[in-house]
């Protein structure tokens, strides 16, 4: 009877319990915040149902199941990402009526726009885009519970510019772009709402009730507003010449060499070399290819600055490209991934993808040649990022203030919105058609001329089977009528071109033997045709010349232990290239190695290459298992850490080196001293007693590793600043940074923190620290900030400045506390053992010479007895004689 009652009772707790979680999957609670609402439903029909009948009564009705939101009137979505940004986001456009993708990394928020009856598809607002997903895709905030601010907008300095969240974490923006000039109608330091990028809000709620009606009537702006930069088509011509664009990057950007290796020690995915780029000795190419195939010298090089992080990216370097996507023509371009030059990405991006591809409006592809948003231009199909065309365009915008401003509205632009179909004439009169373009959402052409009843335009199709682009035949004519919005009106105007006919004497640039070109300088020089076995030197009334190679000779190796999947390193590499009667010595750049695969572990043969001539180098691919030293930090494996610091190159976090070496310092008994010239005594550090070697005099005295801190060298800091001010940094603080041992001079293995406390910090300025290194590069350091430091990452002794810009963010991130400081170092026992030991040698010499002192005093006693003993024997003598 007992065990009945026992079993029933069990029966009874099971059943509770089992209620009490379907209570809970089924927890569905209808609240606002602003009116402190809330309501529970055991249903979600009933839940659906109050919700539908009861939303106009509150300001922002929320609908849960738990902590999950289901159902809201104003908020955002948040697009799912990982740290890797490895997850696109698949959505259906609304505009291509097909499927397509984001990635949050690029843009962590959309505006909620409404869910489905089911509740399992969410639509949203993006870069004018709309679109829906599936729930499990996102995560939706109402708007007044957001602990983080959002995308916006906002004028600074009197600079229009976008603030991008790419993490709801942090209440940090990840990208500040700038965009245009100051817009009248918007304040200075305000915040401002806008997911079109077309019309701006300073009320968020107003912002999603015109969404959702299909209205911009509450807008600031009652005239949508289109970014120049982002709205220039790609066929148009810059007012710079080559020579100018030369100048900024060689002397304002300081920019000296191509990248011999890539290291990105400070994880913002660009080498940390900021004096090299793969955009070295490459300007020619961007202008050959604009009066070739008819795009745009400046935006390509912006798209390239904006792809490809100034030309310093992984891709850039490994696989000589400036950009995301890769058009090959060889099969050997194909099967390494790789360009045989920088200048064939270039030429690949103006004649395939732009030329080719996206120029073409027979094609699925074309939406315009312009950088455009989600639902036009580059951006349509380019790009998961749905700022891509606004980075692209803030490039040019950034690039152009810097050089002047020439192309600034230099463009009168024809702005057509959501034609089911748009005519294309041959004639002004609008009698003879030429072409028909389907589905049109944004088109934007620069207008050439302005007839009563249309305008002359610049279309986008080249008419060539080679993509060639000849700005005379490109033309077209549209009604007038049907263009919404004009830019620029008072700036239309055609093209005076002066056409040149260049013989390339028996080389070739790419397919052309020969060119004529249409030229609006007369200065320009800048093809550079190859001929196997030569070398271009220029030419003489329009026809090449050229000096023929000899041999070529490696006259100084290079590091050929390449890491598993990694790039090579050329830093030592250097070619000699032998000519008839002279010869030079050039370093190795990644364009002249070929046949490595450095995918595959072993030895190979690859091969270097100089203008047809030959050489062969034997390498060896290893694979440096960076999950080793992952495992050995997260067991604390001291002893495997300190082994394979030195040839590691592992990417330390700033967490790793402060546990690691709180953990060595509480083992090693090192002993450390700040010895701070500059008497500022602002700084401490962490890392020591991971990145310097262990070393012993002798053990019955203390020894002491010094950390030098003096004044920055007046011709480092300027050379350093001269670079950083290119890139609109302001100069804040230098020093320089040396080690020793005793009396011997030490070198870091690993890397360690310097953390710097700033005179005058500010939080709202980034700080960024530029290193000088040995061999004269200008590394960028890894660097963060916190309410009260500045902390940066070093790998080598040397200069550091420390510089800064103004940010829309405010660090007031907690402080962290470094190991070594000048509170907690040690007594400078090198100095207290020297003073010992000059004291002991002191005493002792003290001693020594007392008791020669008193040796000699002895002596000369006696020997002036002896003397006087022999005097007064002598005198007594005398006297023996004389009495005798």
């Amino acid at each position: 009877m007992k065990l009945i009652r026992i079993f029933l009772l069990w029966l009874l707790f099971i059943s509770i319990f089992n209620n009490k979680i379907l209570a809970q999957d089924d927890n569905y609670i209808i609240s606002d915040k602003n009116s402190s609402f809330s309501m529970e439903f055991l249903e979600i029909d009933e839940a659906i149902e109050y919700y539908d009948s009861h939303i106009d009564e509150y300001d922002n009705l929320v609908l849960r199941n738990n902590d999950e939101v289901l159902l809201m009137e104003y908020g955002i979505v948040e697009f799912k990402r990982d740290s890797a940004c490895s997850i696109n986001i698949d959505y259906y456009s609304n505009t291509k009526q097909s499927n397509d993708y984001i990635n949050g990394c690029y843009g962590i928020d959309g505006a909620y726009l409404k869910s489905s009856k089911d509740l399992q598809d969410i639509y949203f607002m993006l870069g004018s885009e709309i679109g829906y997903t599936d729930k499990d895709n996102v995560i939706l905030h109402p708007f007044e519970e957001l602990e983080t601010r959002i995308s916006s907008y906002t004028i600074k300095d009197n600079k229009l510019i976008h603030n991008i969240m790419t993490q709801l974490q942090y209440d940090y923006y990840s990208f500040s772009i700038e965009l245009d000039d100051k817009i009248d109608y918007l304040d200075s330091d305000k915040e401002y709402y806008s997911y079109d990028n077309h019309y701006f809000y300073d009320d968020f709620y107003k912002m999603i009730d015109d969404y959702k009606n299909d209205t911009r009537e509450n807008a600031l702006n009652s005239i949508p507003y289109f970014n120049y930069y982002q709205y220039l088509p790609h066929r148009s011509i810059t007012n710079y010449n080559h020579q100018e664009i030369e100048d900024f990057l060689y002397n304002t950007l300081a920019i000296d060499h191509k990248l011999s290796h890539y290291n990105d020690l400070n994880n913002d995915q660009a080498a940390d070399e900021i004096n090299r780029s793969q955009l070295y000795d490459e300007v020619d190419s961007f202008f050959s290819n604009q009066y070739i195939y008819g795009t745009n010298a400046l935006m390509l090089i912006s798209s390239a600055i904006n792809e490809s992080s100034y030309g310093r990216s992984y891709n850039a370097y490994n696989s000589n490209n400036l950009y995301y996507v890769s058009a090959y023509e060889s099969q050997s371009e194909k099967d390494f991934n790789k360009y045989n030059n920088v200048s064939d990405s270039i030429y690949a991006r103006s004649k395939y993808v732009i030329s080719s591809l996206y120029s073409n409006y027979l094609k699925a592809n074309y939406s315009g040649t312009f950088f455009g948003n989600k639902i036009s231009g580059l951006n349509y199909s380019y790009s998961s990022d749905p700022y891509y065309g606004e980075k692209a365009a803030s490039a040019y915008y950034d690039l152009d203030s810097k050089l002047g401003k020439k192309d600034y509205n230099n463009y009168a632009l024809a702005i057509v919105l959501d034609r089911s179909k748009l005519n294309l004439y041959k004639d002004e009169d609008l009698d003879n058609l030429l072409q028909s373009l389907e589905d049109i959402k944004e088109l934007s052409f620069v207008i050439l001329e302005e007839h009563q009843n249309a305008y002359k335009i610049q279309i986008d199709y080249s008419f060539n089977d080679d993509y060639r682009y000849d700005f005379d035949r490109s033309i077209a004519y549209i009604p007038k009528e049907r263009v919404d919005f004009v830019i620029n009106e008072d700036k239309i105007h055609g093209y005076d071109f002066i056409e040149q006919e260049y013989d390339f004497d028996g080389g070739r640039y790419h397919d052309y033997s020969s060119l004529n070109l249409k030229l609006l300088d007369d200065s320009y020089s800048g093809l550079r045709p190859i001929k196997e076995g030569y070398e271009f030197i220029g030419f003489e009334n329009n026809v090449a010349k050229y000096k023929e190679i000899k041999d070529i000779q490696l006259v100084k190796d290079f590091n050929t232990k390449v890491p598993l999947n990694r790039n090579i390193d050329l830093s030592d590499g250097v070619l000699k290239v032998i000519y008839e009667d002279s010869s030079k010595e050039i370093p190795l750049t990644s364009d002249m190695i070929f046949n490595l695969d450095s995918s595959q572990e072993g030895i190979q043969d690859i091969e270097i290459r100089y203008n047809g001539k030959t050489i062969t180098k034997q390498i060896e691919v290893l694979n440096y298992n960076n999950q080793l030293m992952d495992d050995a930090i997260d067991n604390m494996d001291l002893d495997y850490i300190k082994k394979n610091l030195e040839n590691s190159n592992y990417p330390f976090t700033f967490s790793q080196i402060r546990n690691i070496d709180y953990e060595l310092m509480k083992t090693n008994n090192r002993n450390y001293v700040i010895s701070d010239e500059t008497e500022r005594y602002n700084l401490s550090i962490s890392g020591l007693d991971l990145s310097l070697k262990d070393r012993h005099v002798l053990h019955f005295f203390t020894d002491t590793y010094y950390v030098i801190v003096k004044d920055i060298d007046i011709e480092d800091r300027n050379k350093i600043y001269n670079l950083a001010k290119g890139y609109g940094f302001s100069d804040v603080e230098g020093i320089d940074i040396s080690f020793r041992f005793n009396y011997e001079d030490i070198k870091l293995i690993g890397p360690a923190i310097i953390q710097i406390d700033l005179k005058d910090k500010q939080n709202d300025l980034v700080y960024s620290v530029y290193h000088l290194s040995e061999n004269g590069d200008i590394i960028k350091c890894r660097t963060t900030q916190s309410e009260n430091y500045v902390q940066f990452m070093i790998h080598e002794d040397g200069p550091y400045l420390v510089l800064s810009m103004p940010s829309v963010n405010e660090y007031d991130i907690a402080d962290n506390i470094e190991d070594l400081s000048y509170e907690n170092m040690g007594f400078d026992n090198h100095r207290i053992n020297f003073s010992l030991m000059a004291a002991v040698v002191l005493s002792l010499l003290g001693i020594i010479g007392i008791l020669l002192y008193y040796i000699i005093a002895n002596k000369r006693k006696k020997l002036w007895k002896d003397f006087r003993k022999l005097l007064h024997t002598v005198a007594y003598a005398q006297e023996e004689k004389q009495n005798n």
